[in-house]
């Protein structure tokens, strides 16, 4: 997500886990607006040939129609109806996460070597399953969504299967190297990032992510990912919380 390498870190409320008034998350707006806007910024790179596994992985067998936004609204909704309301809950602090660990995909040795982006073909699998994670471990520990895949497939208008969320997630951790554990100081860092939206077009960045890694680039990458599994990281209190 482009947008995040231009804001600085701030404490204090957060806003972004408020609801609208339509009692929908601002979380999930503003992760929607990002998201579309990375996939805008990577257009051309859906029509270009999936040559890893990841990124066939990502694109499916088909492509959802509906945009991001009314795609995650979708989500919500059919969560907040009353046969699904006690099993499954995603709560604001579940798209913060999903955000942050969407930039730590991308950003990972594996992503990079495969050269897959958020573009229109994979943003939808990928912000699901980024939010599948994110709510499985941000949150309450008495609704843990173990059976709520179906609600991929009904808000993609059947384009997401169901049985395909299990593989999709377990890719998607293979590559963050399971880690989910978020800084309190990262996540007033995203609110922020969510709070600012994203930056204005015409200066989407690729950051190299777009192509396959060189052996030399493949080696660094491989070092800066140890370096970063021996940073201490804690949960943000809200995570602690539940």
């Amino acid at each position: 997500l482009a947008a995040a390498d231009a804001v600085a870190p701030d404490d204090g409320d957060h806003t972004v886990l408020r609801d609208d008034e339509r009692g929908i998350p601002r979380s999930l707006s503003l992760l929607a607006a990002l998201v579309e806007a990375e996939a805008l910024c990577h257009a051309t790179a859906a029509d270009a040939d999936a040559d890893s596994d990841l990124i066939r992985a990502f694109r499916g067998g088909a492509t959802p129609t509906v945009r991001i936004g009314e795609f995650l609204e979708r989500i919500h909704t059919f969560i907040q109806q009353e046969s699904v309301r006690h099993v499954i809950e995603i709560q604001g602090v579940c798209y913060v996460l999903a955000g942050i660990y969407l930039i730590r995909f991308i950003r990972s040795g594996a992503a990079r070597e495969a050269g897959i982006l958020i573009d229109p073909s994979t943003a939808h699998r990928l912000v699901a399953v980024a939010i599948f994670v994110g709510t499985k471990f941000g949150g309450p520990i008495y609704r843990l969504p173990t059976r709520w895949t179906v609600v991929f497939e009904t808000s993609s208008d059947a384009a997401i299967r169901a049985r395909e969320m299990a593989g999709l997630e377990r890719r998607f951790l293979i590559a963050v190297d399971y880690r989910l554990f978020v800084r309190a100081d990262q996540f007033d860092w995203f609110c922020r990032v969510l709070e600012r939206g994203p930056r204005p077009s015409g200066r989407c960045g690729g950051g190299g992510a777009g192509r396959k890694r060189t052996a030399a680039e493949a080696v660094e990458g491989e070092a800066e990912d140890g370096r970063r599994r021996v940073r201490a990281s804690l949960p943000p209190p809200s995570v602690v919380a539940n």
